[in-house]
């Protein structure tokens, strides 16, 4: 992109570019003392952002253009992975909404 390191966001606490590497040891040390077995990594901060910005009712258009996909569809498939608890939450939340109506009981 011709980004060079006076460009960067972040940087290491000793001026230096961060650099993947730098952020997956980071999230593995911070996942460990977090007490997570499960691998943890930084693409799957993605998922997790997707999953909670949907789960606050934020438009799917934006958050695909916030995560930067052209296709809208690449968005709706990090939201399929949204935890089986969850559906099961909102689907409970929501159960009064059919009760009383011709044939639901």
């Amino acid at each position: 992109m011709g980004f060079s390191a006076e460009h960067a966001i972040f940087c290491t606490a000793w001026g230096q570019t961060v650099t993947p590497g730098h952020v997956r040891r980071v999230l593995k040390g911070a996942s460990q003392s977090a007490g997570i077995v499960k691998r943890v990594h930084p693409h799957g901060l993605r998922h997790t952002l997707a999953a909670e910005l949907r789960e606050e009712g934020i438009d799917i258009g934006a958050i695909s253009k916030q995560l930067g996909h052209t296709d809208i569809s690449t968005t709706a498939r990090y939201l399929d992975h949204i935890a089986p608890w969850k559906v099961v939450e909102v689907i409970a939340s929501r159960v009064h909404l059919v009760r009383g109506l011709p044939g639901r009981g």
